[in-house]
């Protein structure tokens, strides 16, 4: 992700991670190489979004803060080798990872899908939560999942904690998947208060329609809509990949 503050130097971000770690790793124009910083304590960061000139990271647990000024380069233009330092500055909503639940009368298998995003000068966490009938065979659950709820929750990077918030603001839209934007609804044709998101956690299934969960979450009503016209199927071609939002510069 590239860093979208027209006041500070643009930094191109990367985040990897495996089943014991997340690595991150930060590239500033006019640099050879990018810093690759190894999170600490075997916290998985489950996404990073750029807010007030500084770098969030969000892991299950907790947020985190990169302080970016260690990376770069000198006076003399050779890049610092410097990791940067990362600190907590806020606990996280409470994540029971995978649980079950009651819905419409059946049991459902359900897990959160957490983004991070900075909105109109806030930094949200948005969480989705998605589900399957716990009688499915465990193969054919994540191909059957669907989205049941969204909650945003606002940070306040003073106290530490998270604020949960029913609007955004009454104009912008949230466009969430592995890299997130929030945007002004009426430049782009959006819903006011709506989050727009797209199947962007089945990892493993390339033989499904990658568009199957797409759709639009009201926020002011609580309600889903699919994105797309029913009976409208989507085959990949040959290619392994999930779904993503792409903005035009002039928008962001």
């Amino acid at each position: 992700m590239d860093d979208p503050s027209p006041d500070s130097s643009p930094f191109a971000v990367l985040t990897t991670d495996s089943r014991f770690e997340s690595v991150i790793s930060v590239c500033r124009p006019g640099t050879t190489a990018a810093i690759e910083f190894r999170v600490p304590d075997g916290e998985l960061i489950s996404d990073v979004a750029f807010f007030d000139g500084k770098l969030y990271a969000l892991s299950f647990g907790k947020l985190f803060v990169l302080d970016l000024e260690t990376t770069g380069s000198t006076s003399l233009g050779k890049p610092r080798r410097s990791v940067p330092s990362m600190k907590r500055v806020a606990g996280a909503v409470d994540d029971p990872r995978i649980m079950c639940r009651s819905i419409a009368g059946e049991r459902h298998v359900c897990a959160y899908w957490s983004y991070l995003v900075e909105s109109s000068g806030k930094l949200l966490h948005v969480r989705r939560l998605i589900g399957c009938l716990a009688t499915l065979p465990e193969k054919e659950r994540m191909e059957s999942s669907r989205p049941l709820s969204f909650e945003v929750f606002e940070a306040d990077l003073v106290v530490g904690k998270w604020r949960r918030v029913d609007d955004l603001g009454g104009h912008q839209a949230l466009f969430v998947a592995t890299q997130s934007m929030s945007l002004p609804a009426p430049e782009c044709g959006a819903r006011e208060d709506c989050i727009y998101f797209v199947c962007d956690y089945d990892r493993g299934n390339w033989e499904a329609d990658p568009l199957r969960d797409c759709g639009v979450f009201d926020m002011r009503t609580g309600t889903i809509t699919p994105l797309l016209p029913d009976g409208v199927v989507v085959r990949r071609q040959g290619c392994r990949a999930l779904p993503a939002w792409f903005f035009r510069t002039k928008a962001m």
